[in-house]
């Protein structure tokens, strides 16, 4: 079962759970067992991770999953969701756990944390594993949503008086499975995302808005040739795994051969399989998380 436990990183506390452990804090350099740090997406919290956590701690791991910024029990700034400042915090996560490197797994904006921190500070993960995240570019038509949330102040007036409504028929639409949430579950990701929505709409407005902004400079650039084209970034020098559902309708299949080629990173594709990966197939989707450890030496 998760342990509740809290993580002050200085600029921002994050409410963590720890799998069947004593806390967050319990354990420091002296721990054996790989660490792994799973960051949920939206319309989630940490709990999202329920079905995968025992399979991962099962296999010799130490399990850890927070409340991203802005969500759930962890704190809302105003400012600080840039994917510099994301990637210093989760990292910072990482040494405060006591661990010198950990291993990355992030579903939808967990995964673009995740992908941010492997770029920024490659040298604390020892694999990265994502789950239905976009790189560099959005489908558009099919997460129509995103620049809806990037309009002022009425997202946040919508989840405030109709959250409940829209975090639900925001579950239905993007899982092929329709039994993946129980009434409990609901009532969870309801609450993680009615707090404070002003925290996770940041996401959208800072980090989705880099995304299509980037995708119509390379759309004019092709036409105007003095203008000059984004730059390619940086290779990644952690070893990735990329999963997606073939039945994801907000971030669809199409995109994940992209991803992975951009990024040198393996695909996996689970058939059938909606945007939520981790919760309606955790078991298949645990062990390419312990299949992208195997190289490194962690029990499989």
């Amino acid at each position: 079962m998760w342990v509740p436990g809290e993580v002050d990183l200085g600029t921002t506390r994050l409410f963590v759970r720890s799998w069947d452990d004593d806390g967050p804090l319990a354990h420091g350099k002296d721990d054996p067992r790989p660490l792994v740090v799973l960051l949920h997406g939206w319309p989630e919290d940490g709990s999202a991770w329920t079905a995968v956590a025992p399979e991962l701690a099962a296999a010799g791991l130490r399990v850890v999953a927070p409340d991203l910024k802005g969500f759930g029990r962890s704190d809302a700034p105003r400012r600080g969701y840039d994917p510099a400042t994301l990637a210093d915090e989760t990292s910072r996560l990482v040494r405060l756990l006591g661990a010198r490197r950990a291993v990355l797994v992030g579903q939808d904006w967990g995964g673009a944390v995740a992908l941010a921190t492997a770029f920024r500070h490659p040298g604390h993960l020892e694999a990265l594993v994502l789950a239905a995240t976009p790189f560099r570019e959005l489908d558009l038509g099919a997460a129509w949503h995103v620049p809806l949330l990037n309009v002022p102040l009425v997202p946040e007036l919508a989840f405030r008086l109709i959250g409940a409504t829209l975090t639900g028929a925001a579950l239905r639409y993007a899982a092929a499975d329709a039994d993946a949430f129980d009434a409990a579950a609901v009532e969870r990701y309801v609450d993680a995302v009615t707090r404070h929505p002003h925290g996770w709409l940041a996401y959208y407005r800072t980090l989705s808005r880099r995304v299509i902004l980037e995708r119509g400079r390379r759309a004019v650039s092709g036409i105007v040739p003095l203008l000059p084209a984004p730059r390619t970034p940086a290779p990644l020098r952690v070893p990735t795994t990329v999963v997606w559902g073939t039945a994801d309708p907000v971030t669809p299949v199409a995109l994940a051969a992209r991803v992975a080629d951009d990024l040198g990173a393996r695909l996996v594709l689970l058939e059938g399989v909606g945007h939520f990966v981790h919760e309606e197939a955790p078991e298949a989707f645990a062990r390419e998380v312990l299949a992208a450890l195997a190289p490194s030496g962690a029990s499989a």
